[in-house]
């Protein structure tokens, strides 16, 4: 899971660069599996990941401009042509040859490449999804060379949107337990596979896990108490609105 989540490690076993390699290996790995567990649970939306984005600028014929239409051109973006407005008239759509439309939420720029070379992040702006050139334009995109040659520019950004309130404390108490059930006598509080258990004549019926995963819950009441809070139609991923006019990105 490459998206980032915020860690309380408070209540994670203590491991240091002096630590065994295993034991720090096995507590990341249990912070990973909890970090992918919580995103797909909250509807797979939460969580800033690392993207790179080779965009085109488009290129508006101003001959057209005229009326209360907006002017539309043809782009190639991410493979897909598309049908894209230049300018802003009516809805406002953003793009020229000083910015480009970053398919969003954009969290944060991390760097922008041209020709190989990072520029100076004092050479363009942020508003937004929209990436402003700042005292000049953005350069054509050679599509058909490899990324970092002549001719070519990217961007690298976190997309997505900030884990809500919340969200270190869940991520520990789940990884505690993905930690504590890989370890040799560890009791972990994720429901077992079992359905009743008897004894003395007493039957106490047990929770069926595969009810609660197909709930999309973890049998942890206060991790399940803020899942639900975050996610209370049970989401399996976000709604995503397409259209033949829409520029694709959002």
């Amino acid at each position: 899971m490459s998206c980032l989540w915020p860690v309380d490690r408070t209540c994670l076993p203590d491991v240091e660069a002096t630590s065994a390699p295993e034991d720090i290996a096995k507590v990341q790995e249990a912070v990973d599996a909890a970090v992918f567990v919580l995103w797909s649970l909250t509807g797979r939306r939460f969580g800033c990941c690392p993207v790179r984005a080779r965009p085109c600028v488009p290129v508006c014929d101003t001959s057209y401009g005229y009326g209360s239409g907006p002017v539309w051109s043809a782009l190639l973006y991410g493979g897909v042509w598309q049908n894209v407005s230049c300018g802003c008239r009516g809805k406002c759509t953003t793009l020229g040859p000083n910015v480009i439309h970053l398919p969003g939420p954009v969290c944060e720029i991390t760097a922008v490449t041209v020709g190989g070379v990072v520029i100076d992040p004092s050479s363009y702006a942020l508003e937004g999804n929209r990436l402003y050139r700042v005292g000049g334009q953005w350069p054509n995109q050679d599509l058909q060379t490899h990324d970092g040659l002549a001719g070519t520019w990217s961007v690298d950004y976190t997309r997505g949107e900030p884990p809500p309130a919340g969200s270190a404390s869940m991520v520990g108490q789940v990884a505690l337990e993905f930690y504590k059930s890989c370890t040799p006598g560890g009791k972990c509080a994720f429901p077992k596979n079992v359905q009743s258990v008897t004894r003395a004549g007493v039957s106490v019926q047990m929770v069926n896990p595969v009810d609660v995963i197909n709930l999309g819950l973890t049998g942890i009441p206060q991790v399940d108490m803020w899942v639900q809070s975050v996610n209370p139609y049970r989401q399996r991923q976000p709604a995503v609105v397409s259209s033949p006019d829409f520029p694709g990105v959002v």
